[in-house]
């Protein structure tokens, strides 16, 4: 299963962040100092979650409006190594999440044909 994190370095005042990071993490504000102090991840999901992928655009878009650089990164199960992150541009980011949403559309769409036929 793929995921994407999130790193950030702040360029606003670290109060700004704490918010939206606080209210998407659940994490305690020592904890989120320290992760963008050792820019650990943030905000770990599956990549493959159309809510949750949702959900993490929304709190990157808010920190990109606070002044925070954010960086996404992506890991591939086949890759080299297991959860291996590389980093992702913004655009692939929404650009996935646009995709998954095609697919789900497409699936749903399938699934109507065959309850029809039935």
């Amino acid at each position: 299963m793929s995921k994407i994190a999130i790193k950030i370095s702040t360029n606003a005042p670290f109060s700004k962040s704490l918010l939206p990071l606080r209210n998407h993490t659940g994490l305690g504000i020592s904890v989120i100092k320290n992760k963008i102090e050792n820019k650990d991840f943030f905000a770990e999901t599956d990549a493959n979650d159309i809510d949750d992928m949702e959900n993490l655009k929304g709190l990157v878009d808010k920190l990109f409006k606070l002044g925070a650089a954010v960086k996404i990164f992506d890991s591939d199960e086949y890759g080299e190594g297991i959860f291996d992150y590389q980093e992702i541009s913004y655009e692939e980011f929404s650009n996935n999440i646009d995709r998954l949403k095609e697919i789900a559309e497409e699936l749903q769409d399938y699934d109507d044909a065959l309850s029809e036929e039935r």
